[in-house]
């Protein structure tokens, strides 16, 4: 058969293959930290909506405690899966966060304590909790990991 103009390339045609890098254990123990704090802020939205902790704004609560869980499982999803974005969006929501909790402890601190005592442990826990999952995610190996290719992010064909 001649090779016409019209005929496909006779050469094997094919992506270079890419070398995949293995997820850090920080970035691991990072998305650990995000979804036992989505763990805890379901389970505390849960406890406040059947009344162990007395509630008035019950519709508040269950929005609050749901967009809050969502946000923090799918910035845990996409961390896992190597999308870079999903760092610097946790970062902006980790600043305000800490900035607006921050402030209100400090200019008005009798709120905080007269909120029930599982509500404070929470707002601790959840803190120190996304505190060290920010500080993972930017370790020198985390930066690595974000910046080269991995498993999880290289397209598989259908």
């Amino acid at each position: 058969m001649s090779q016409t103009p019209y005929a496909p390339p006779t050469a094997r045609v094919s992506e270079p293959p890419e070398v995949l890098h293995p997820k850090p254990t920080s970035v691991r123990r990072a998305v650990v930290c995000l979804w036992i704090s989505v763990a805890l802020t379901a389970a505390l939205t849960a406890f406040q909506l059947v009344g162990v902790v007395a509630t008035a704004e019950i519709v508040q609560i269950a929005v609050t405690g749901v967009v809050t869980a969502g946000l923090l499982a799918l910035i845990a999803a996409k961390l896992a899966a190597g999308r870079g974005w999903a760092r610097w969006l946790f970062m902006a929501l980790y600043v305000f966060g800490s900035l607006m909790f921050v402030i209100s402890v400090l200019l008005v601190p009798q709120v905080f304590l007269s909120t029930p005592a599982l509500l404070q442990a929470s707002a601790v826990v959840q803190f120190a909790l996304q505190t060290a999952a920010l500080v993972l995610m930017f370790t020198h190996a985390s930066r690595q990991w974000f910046k080269a290719p991995h498993a999880e992010s290289v397209p598989s064909a259908l």
